[in-house]
């Protein structure tokens, strides 16, 4: 444990030093690993004026950044200070969002049948602009078991709690978390190498 507190004291370190851009692409990078790795099909980020304004760097640089990560985005919400950013691999999104459990789930919630990616994802930035919609979970690549759960015990009794709160099947849930755990140990480890490209994080 005292090594990974080390291990993270260091990045911390070494990405505060970094000039502003990079500084913004390593926390995306780091924040958005798994889906980098194809482990999940989109990651919800917030950006604020706190600190070294995240939310300045990103309206400077964000196109860039996202650029060089292969990631696409779509701002969810703007309040002017702080945003909030779904990004995503098209592919994985279009599939998760396409199984039939999570296109009945949607249903429920208001979307169409047939509607293409282009229209749920604005779908859902309507919906932003008023509450964090429960169906956020579904692009999020949570399991339907588990959004349904969550609303069902209104966030309270769950059976483990990381990502994402678990009701259901939590061995197969403890898998994906480590395998996100691992993609974002591999994207801090090339960030804290000495001689890092940006260009790798893809």
């Amino acid at each position: 444990m005292e090594i990974k507190q080390n291990q993270i004291l260091n990045f911390i370190n070494i990405v505060n030093e970094l000039p502003d851009e990079a500084y913004l692409l390593s926390m995306v990078a780091y924040g958005t690993a798994p889906v980098i790795r194809e482990e999940k099909p989109s990651s919800l980020m917030t950006f604020t004026t706190a600190g070294r304004n995240l939310y300045e760097l990103w309206n400077k640089f964000g196109l860039d950044v996202c650029r060089n990560l292969a990631l696409e985005y779509t701002q969810l919400r703007d309040t002017k200070g702080s945003v909030r950013v779904l990004f995503f691999k098209r592919n994985l999104l279009d599939d998760c969002l396409n199984k039939r459990d999570c296109r009945d789930f949607l249903n429920r919630m208001g979307y169409a049948s047939k509607i293409t990616l282009e229209q749920c994802i604005l779908k859902l930035k309507e919906r932003f602009e008023h509450i964090c919609p429960h169906e956020i979970g579904i692009f999020l690549g949570i399991p339907v078991e588990d959004v349904t759960g969550f609303i069902y015990h209104k966030g309270e009794n769950s059976l483990l709690c990381s990502y994402w709160k678990v009701y259901h099947n939590p061995e197969n849930a403890l898998q994906l978390f480590k395998n996100f755990d691992k993609a974002r140990q591999d994207i801090r480890d090339l960030i804290s190498s000495n001689n890092f490209n940006f260009t790798d994080c893809a």
